[in-house]
């Protein structure tokens, strides 16, 4: 390395994993697009697809199978070339259930899905290396909007003989093909620092330049609670931070340096549809009614979110805001709906992960639900490891956030409203064949403009369902030292993430 000082120091929560398979929440995922490129990337801008490890993709007419030709020249973090047979290798691995990935339902469209999953098979049917560098992925359903699956970190190519020759090793220090690489292994609570790998490929289009990097080092450092992590970045010891709520004010005065980026995200309350009261519609729409989304986004987000009406955000519908869930404050309506069904009032728990700003406004949500409706609501914060785990047996409210894994409709109304997402992150335990029959419709129908449609009413369906409350959008606040760091392009994506890629110091 010409500079070994060269460097940017992050903030991050503890990552539940940092192996391409099973990087599913956000901290994992952030230290994945670094580690791991896929086939293909989005621009930072745009959100569009753009080639990465392949060179270019071919959907056929009748959207069952896509074809890949894989850019030639990359390789390992180790030194070896990637090929076509190392996808196979990969994407298998991904859904075998010793894997234990909790983002295999990505690739339930592939054939051969379901016989892996259960261990019937150990390779996915679908997925064929037709020569060195052409990969065919064949699907159990048509999908037009498959390619966009194959840009999720999850889908990147790792090495068969170390993530098979020791798999203890690999969870610490995962091999792939991205830019950067593992300094040392991953000791939890110890951070992460990735290096510059000099042998990448440099020819991801996502970026200008080819997406190596302008760094030597990536320094991902590990925080319990924002508000340490926050003033740290005062104290000139973080480059990059998120910005607690309740710190909104105190950081607008800063300028350029304080990011506010709107992105792909929903924060949302869930109902566990299955468990009483919450099966009850009439009980789910009474709660809704209760909740002044607008107070809190007024006293905890300084008024800076916009309130969501319905689920999916404004980078993926364009101009269409049309209020899809009906939901309107209503405390004294809310409870006259609960009397005139007879239903008493509810004692139940609204369960969070603690320490990354969310305790207050839940605080107040919760403060509103009882003076309202008379109930007995009890804030249960949880580690982040937990809460995750808890979420699986969902049996009281919830908070949760929807962000997407790429830039598709689809890729929100599935995961959140598909009966085969039960068990995945459809959190709720939602089941309607109505929106299993509009999605699965969609996904078959190659002309973009109708399968809009039939996703628009899909979501219209969900909405007025209502297994979740959409709160607000997504908008990440970050605090970036740009008077150390010149940046070439966004400096927050539309998935809210900093893109480190374009960061380069200042002489």
């Amino acid at each position: 390395m010409a500079n070994p000082t060269t460097r940017v120091r992050v903030f991050i929560g503890e990552p539940s994993s940092i192996d391409p398979c099973n990087g599913f929440e956000h901290d994992g995922a952030l230290i994945l697009r670094f580690l791991a490129d896929p086939l293909l990337d989005y621009d930072p801008a745009t959100g569009e697809p753009r080639p990465a490890a392949a060179e270019s993709w071919e959907v056929s007419a009748d959207g069952t199978q896509v074809d890949f030709r894989l850019r030639p020249g990359v390789r390992f973090h180790h030194g070896r070339k990637v090929f076509a047979a190392d996808y196979v290798y990969s994407l298998s691995r991904v859904v075998r259930p010793e894997t234990g990935s909790k983002l295999a339902y990505h690739l339930a469209c592939v054939q051969g899905y379901e016989e892996v999953r259960s261990g019937a098979a150990r390779t996915l049917s679908g997925v064929t290396a037709v020569s060195p560098l052409h990969l065919r992925v064949r699907l159990a359903h048509p999908f037009h909007e498959v390619p966009t699956v194959f840009g999720h970190r999850v889908t990147a190519a790792v090495p068969a003989e170390l993530a098979e020759g020791d798999p203890d090793a690999f969870q610490v220090r995962p091999v792939s093909t991205g830019p950067y690489h593992i300094a040392a292994p991953w000791a939890p609570g110890q951070g992460l620092t990735l290096e510059q790998f000099d042998s990448y490929y440099a020819g991801n289009a996502a970026f200008a330049d080819g997406g190596s990097g302008h760094l030597d080092r990536l320094e991902f450092r590990i925080y319990e609670e924002l508000e340490d992590a926050y003033q740290d970045w005062h104290r000139g010891e973080l480059d990059v931070v998120k910005v607690p709520p309740a710190r909104i004010p105190d950081a607008l005065p800063l300028a350029e340096r304080f990011r506010r980026t709107p992105c792909a995200l929903m924060q949302y309350l869930g109902f566990p549809v299955d468990v009483a009261p919450f099966d009850n519609p009439v009980v789910r729409r009474a709660a809704a009614m209760a909740i002044d989304r607008q107070a809190v986004i007024d006293t905890a987000f300084s008024g800076t979110r916009p309130i969501a009406q319905r689920i999916l955000p404004p980078s993926l519908r364009g101009d269409d805001d049309a209020d899809l869930t009906g939901v309107r404050y209503d405390p004294v309506a809310a409870r006259a709906l609960l009397d005139e069904h007879g239903i008493a009032p509810v004692r139940t728990e609204f369960a969070y992960n603690a320490g990354l700003g969310h305790d207050s406004w839940v605080a107040t949500v919760v403060e509103q639900l009882n003076s309202a409706l008379g109930w007995q609501v009890t804030p249960r914060p949880m580690a982040w490891p937990e809460f995750l785990k808890w979420l699986g047996r969902a049996d009281t409210l919830f908070r949760m956030t929807w962000a997407i894994d790429y830039p598709s409709v689809d890729n929100f109304l599935y995961p959140l409203f598909h009966s085969a997402s039960i068990g995945d992150d459809n959190f709720t335990r939602y089941r309607s064949a109505d929106v299993d029959r509009l999605i699965d419709t969609a996904r078959a129908t190659a002309d973009a403009d109708k399968r809009r449609a039939l996703y628009a009413e899909a979501e219209a369906t969900a909405c007025r369902d209502l297994p979740l409350l959409p709160l607000w959008f997504g908008v990440q606040y970050h605090l970036v030292d740009l008077d150390r760091f010149q940046v070439d392009g966004p400096v927050v994506d539309m998935f809210g993430e900093p893109v480190l890629r374009t960061f380069r110091t200042k002489r």
